[in-house]
């Protein structure tokens, strides 16, 4: 190795280990109470605790997915005065539940959150952490989809969308949610999202697709320069949210449904045979078949490249089943090549669901849970705390030798987080770093003088 390339390579180590101080726990509530101070705290309540006291109150309760935490951090301050939102998250006065209901429920969701989001989303890409991710040399999947985290047929906002049937109406929240996903990784990296609601001015309903258009036009104010390829379901695969993606310098993969996109596939189906590209894998059991410029509307004249895929399954009688994995569609020019690799990102897809909004719904985060509805901001802000907290959690997982190395102590994260919210609420720690060590068996616990 010349000079140079010793050089190139100390800096290169220098920026990858900067970087993960910079990702640490402590580095990254550090960095989250500096934006939260520069919230202004529209509430008008004369509250006692600052606006980051509040906030980040509210975060540490998603962080920890405990409801009750604010609750035992307060007989902790009483009996000892001092307490583990002080020591981990900084937070200096500890607000009643309702009063930080009453604070949050005015915050604006896109002030507070977004700046935080993209903060961490650089941290990630000047650690070199997200290059892993790519699924093509500059180019990342960013996986879309809706979903809906609170529902009531009694108590609503001006936020609330109307759904259901004339006679059995209901009022909801639901969002537009985009993460960076790689198949074979574990950890997702969601996005700020898109709250799926009535438009100020608008009196019509709001639906996904609007809401995506609102959000790809943000996230490329953040990202301007980030090569994105959005993978997404069947309602996308229409020609306004294709100029969508063209207009924003952006690439799709989309599942279709041969029942809506009749054109594209009485077009695919009447091409010579000699014009379908076939590649056939792991010893002729998995088939894809492509075929590139087709044209997906008729009356748009939108063209697009269609790739199917399905994988031969044995049968007892010695015959094989085709099992389908699916059609889809994408701006990207399919090769032998790179067709695996697109079937592969399209199957990722589900990785949203499962990886993300499983994980929120099922999985010790309860995003569904009703902590208060509010009149303006207060579930979606909720849910916003709940996605930074898995947020968080994820990076821990993919960066933080130290939470990895605790993380290897418990054979299930469920019983890894019960054991730390039951230390936290019982006992102080002078921070989660202290706490993390304890649990990896670095180190034994000292009651720390007061």
């Amino acid at each position: 190795m010349n000079k140079l390339s010793k050089i190139i390579s100390i800096l290169y180590w220098y920026q990858v280990m900067h970087s993960k101080k910079h990702l640490s726990f402590s580095a990254i509530i550090s960095m989250i109470a500096d934006k939260f101070a520069g919230i202004e705290d529209r509430s008008g309540k004369n509250s006692s605790n600052s606006i980051a006291d509040i906030m980040l109150s509210g975060l540490a309760c998603m962080y920890f997915q405990s409801v009750s935490l604010l609750e035992f951090q307060r007989r902790m301050e009483r009996k000892e005065q001092r307490n583990n939102l002080r020591s981990m998250f900084t937070v200096q006065s500890l607000p009643s539940d309702q009063g930080m209901r009453n604070v949050i429920d005015q915050v604006d969701s896109d002030v507070a959150f977004r700046p935080i989001f993209k903060e961490l989303f650089s941290k990630l890409q000047r650690g070199k952490h997200l290059e892993q991710y790519q699924i093509f040399p500059g180019k990342y999947l960013l996986n879309v989809d809706g979903t809906q985290y609170y529902s009531s047929d009694k108590v609503s906002c001006k936020r609330c969308l109307i759904r259901g049937h004339k006679n059995n109406q209901y009022h909801c929240h639901q969002v537009l949610q985009g993460a960076i996903v790689k198949f074979g990784l574990r950890q997702v990296i969601p996005v700020m999202p898109e709250e799926i609601r009535v438009q100020d001015g608008d009196e019509k309903e709001d639906c996904e697709t609007n809401a995506f258009k609102r959000f790809l036009t943000r996230f490329r104010k953040d990202h301007d320069k980030l090569g994105i390829i959005i993978n997404a379901d069947a309602l996308y695969a229409t020609t306004p949210v294709i100029e969508t993606i063209r207009d924003h310098k952006a690439n799709y993969i989309f599942k279709i449904n041969p029942n809506n996109h009749k054109t594209l596939m009485d077009n695919v189906q009447s091409l010579d045979k000699s014009k379908i590209e076939t590649l056939s894998l792991r010893k002729n059991k998995l088939i894809i078949e492509w075929v590139n410029d087709v044209e997906l509307f008729t009356s748009t004249k939108v063209r697009t490249n269609y790739i199917a895929a399905w994988e031969l399954v044995p049968q007892k009688d010695g015959s094989n089943k085709s099992q389908y994995y699916g059609k889809w569609i994408t701006d990207l020019e399919i090769t032998s090549d790179n067709a695996k690799t697109i079937i592969d990102g399209a199957r990722a897809h589900w990785k949203i669901e499962n990886e993300c909004f499983n994980s929120l719904k099922n999985h010790g985060y309860n995003i569904e849970h009703n902590y208060g509805h509010g009149s303006e901001n207060l579930c979606y802000n909720f849910y916003n705390f709940t996605l930074l907290a898995f947020t968080i959690h994820q990076i821990h997982q993919l960066v933080d030798k130290l939470f990895q190395e605790m993380r290897e102590q418990f054979g299930r994260l469920g019983s890894l987080w019960e054991r730390i919210r039951s230390l936290v609420d019982l006992l102080f720690f002078e921070s989660m770093e202290m706490l993390w060590e304890i649990l990896s068996g670095k180190r034994d616990y000292r009651v720390p003088p007061i």
